[in-house]
């Protein structure tokens, strides 16, 4: 059974499972959403609260859960998921290789900070925002906020495969202080662009001042077909003259501080 609650206070509908879960839960849940969306002209924050592994009580109720998934996926920006169970701890992870909405998770100690911020409002942009300005054959992103499957599937992918008509593409990718990480379905996606255009980039840039990347960035260049640089946040004008020009970073190699 899942227990629905509709908090317009707060603009969210929470979602209690427990025991077994039918169709009819799902489809409830679905309606809820839509209603609130039709009434109120907004978006909701979902917040789900587990106490333990949620089990279908058949095919139905498996099926019901994927179709709430794919219809509502475009419509929920944000979906909280509070738990204490250890062995939960994964479900955010999973869930975003379905899910497409902002997805985080929180401790049942948590439970007002998650309601806040599955309500809040989209006060700045996340995941991948295009850059203007550059030439044709290069791909220029910022990355902010969650970087989530959905940046890859509506932004990137389709991007890079109308580019690569084009023949070889650069890429330049500017990533500041308010990035906070890649959800696991944004992982799968980036792994599966790298394998399919492997070789579709002569010049990729990088820009942040987060040292993981840097290293990481460091420790692979060597294995990449093309050229890789990383460049501080304090010489972005720097990466945007090498990935638009012919010629190699101010300083350094390819691949090093440049």
């Amino acid at each position: 059974m899942l227990n629905i609650e509709v908090d317009t206070a707060r603009n969210v509908v929470l979602a209690r499972p427990e025991g077994s879960l039918s169709a009819a839960d799902f489809e409830k849940l679905g309606q809820e959403i839509e209603a609130y969306v039709r009434e109120r002209g907004r978006l909701p924050g979902l917040v789900v609260f587990l106490k333990g592994l949620p089990h279908w009580e058949g095919l139905a109720a498996l099926r019901a859960h994927f179709d709430l998934v794919r219809k509502q996926s475009a419509v929920l920006p944000r979906v909280a998921v509070v738990t204490d169970v250890m062995g939960l701890t994964h479900v955010p992870g999973i869930a975003n290789v379905f899910v497409r909405a902002r997805l985080r998770q929180f401790d049942l100690r948590e439970q007002d900070q998650a309601i806040a911020w599955a309500g809040s409002p989209e006060t700045a942009p996340e995941g991948y925002q295009l850059l203007d300005g550059y030439p044709d054959n290069v791909i220029a992103i910022r990355a902010s906020g969650e970087v989530t499957s959905g940046d890859y599937e509506d932004k990137l992918i389709p991007l890079v495969q109308e580019k690569s008509k084009l023949g070889k593409l650069r890429l330049l990718m500017v990533i500041g202080p308010d990035f906070e990480g890649y959800s696991a379905g944004a992982l799968w996606d980036d792994a599966r662009l790298g394998v399919t255009h492997w070789r579709s980039f002569e010049r990729v840039a990088v820009v942040t001042d987060i040292g993981w990347i840097t290293r990481s960035l460091k420790l692979f260049a060597p294995l990449m077909p093309g050229e890789v640089a990383v460049f501080p946040l304090a010489a972005q004008d720097a990466a945007k003259a090498w990935i638009s020009g012919d010629g190699a970073p101010a300083a350094g190699k390819p691949g090093t501080d440049a």
